[in-house]
């Protein structure tokens, strides 16, 4: 596949994909992927929706849980107490 892209958006293609620190073409491909991700969730109905969510939050490594007093008021707004 090839795109025939005006120089302006080639020149802005470049730079953020440098920006991000990826080459162009992995870019390209992680903004095409995320495009049809998203138009393909508009199309799913609630349990499928619900069972990609669930791979989605099922691909993260499981972290050390936090305390109970973590979340603690006093914790969480240690300037307001």
């Amino acid at each position: 596949m090839s795109l025939n892209l005006s120089p302006d958006i080639e020149a802005r293609l470049l730079a953020l994909a440098q920006s991000s620190g990826v080459p162009v073409e992995d870019f390209l491909l992680h903004v095409v992927e995320e495009k049809t991700a998203h138009a393909l969730a508009l199309r799913l109905n609630p349990q499928q929706w619900a069972e990609q969510f669930e791979a989605w939050a099922d691909s993260f490594p499981e972290g050390t849980p936090l305390p109970d007093e973590a979340l603690s008021r006093e914790n969480l707004y240690p300037d307001r107490c």
